[in-house]
């Protein structure tokens, strides 16, 4: 009869054992670590788009200033080289350097207000980098703790079998057949110790009568808690 409760407490190991396996609390942190490192990923990579978007701006706020520049030079090289002589034409050249100026500063206040959001959105994806670099280390660290866990956890799964292997040959196949049955009405525990005249499966103590049956009983007869139905084992 004692071996039924050695078979009980494999087969309770067994059972926490398959659980932990089916919500390992490790696979948890993987997920949420994963489902963090998504989201930082894709924060990044729309501040990266915002700004190549910016760089776009002020590539071509830079190349119309050149362009502005080089206008102005050969301009002013008509203006000033002396090969135009008319006042008027030389008043037309005038305004249109005093116009393209003009728009040269207009461009290059427009340049710096996008260098400067330029460099606040690269303080801001550097910042996101550094975040992202972070959970990928703590996503990978996880990954190895659960990896190690279920390696365990499968260890001690194949030790508690091995071991359930070699104690059920002797139980009789009776008291195996109502042990099984039981098992999953019970919550897996169908087997209890029956000590100081309490079931130690619902903490229901027996009756003066009950004991005394079980008491003058033959040790192999199976004996059921009057209250859980659970085997009773004398130790």
């Amino acid at each position: 009869m004692k071996r039924l409760l050695d078979l009980q407490r494999v087969d309770s190991a067994i059972d926490r054992l398959s659980q932990r396996k089916a919500d390992l609390p490790e696979q948890r942190t993987v997920d949420s670590l994963a489902a963090e490192l998504e989201g930082a990923r894709a924060t990044h990579a729309a501040k990266q788009e915002e700004l190549d978007a910016i760089a776009h701006d002020q590539s071509r706020f830079e190349s119309e200033v050149q362009m502005i520049d080089d206008k102005i030079k050969l301009e002013s090289n008509r203006l000033y080289g002396g090969d135009i002589t008319s006042p008027k034409e030389l008043a037309t050249i005038q305004a249109e350097l005093d116009s393209l100026r003009r728009r040269k500063n207009h461009l290059e206040d427009q340049d710096l207000e996008v260098m400067e959001r330029r460099e606040t959105f690269e303080k801001d994806l550097s910042v996101l980098a550094e975040r992202v670099a972070e959970l990928q280390t703590r996503w990978e660290e996880a990954i190895r703790a659960r990896d190690a866990a279920a390696v365990e956890i499968s260890n001690e799964l194949a030790k508690n079998t091995t071991e359930r292997a070699s104690i059920r040959p002797g139980i009789p196949e009776e008291m195996l057949e109502v042990y099984e049955e039981l098992r999953p009405k019970k919550g897996g525990v169908a087997a209890a110790a029956l000590e100081g005249g309490v079931c130690r499966g619902c903490g229901v103590s027996m009756s003066p009568m009950a004991l005394d049956t079980i008491k003058r009983g033959d040790e192999g007869v199976i004996v059921r808690c009057e209250n859980c139905r659970r085997i009773l084992v004398r130790v």
